[in-house]
């Protein structure tokens, strides 16, 4: 898969990233932009990671779980030190257990995003290419 970014016009600091035929705004946080930014789409991943991962557990587990609210508290303060904090607070809807909580909440810790933050080894490669 190919995710797609494109300056809005020349010169701006707005773009437009499409990535499986959605589009998203990307910019930068107020004063300077408009915003989402990059490290929104960052954080945002790893909530909605967590959110889809324990929604499907618990529908495949017949858990009643109605619905999942995620809040993803970000702490960047040491960003330039290299740790950069995460917090997902999650809010569970329904008729839940404590076993059921404990069981979902060791679901969340296991979403692929997780994963993917914490514990593979991410290799990225950074091409220029000519425009054509």
């Amino acid at each position: 898969m190919t995710i797609r970014i494109r300056q809005n016009a020349p010169t701006t600091l707005e773009f437009t990233a499409n990535a499986e035929g959605h589009t998203l705004p990307l910019a930068l946080p107020q004063p300077q932009g408009d915003g989402p930014d990059p490290h929104d789409y960052f954080d945002t991943a790893l909530g909605g990671c967590k959110a889809l991962t324990v929604m499907i557990y618990a529908q495949r587990k017949e858990i009643p779980l109605q619905w999942v609210d995620v809040d993803v508290v970000r702490d960047a303060g040491e960003e330039r030190k290299g740790i950069y904090r995460l917090t997902a607070k999650l809010t569970l809807h329904g008729e839940l257990s404590d076993p059921q909580i404990d069981e979902l909440l060791a679901v969340a810790e296991k979403c692929p995003v997780h994963k993917l933050m914490t514990a593979v080894d991410v290799q990225v490669s950074t091409l220029i290419v000519r425009p054509e």
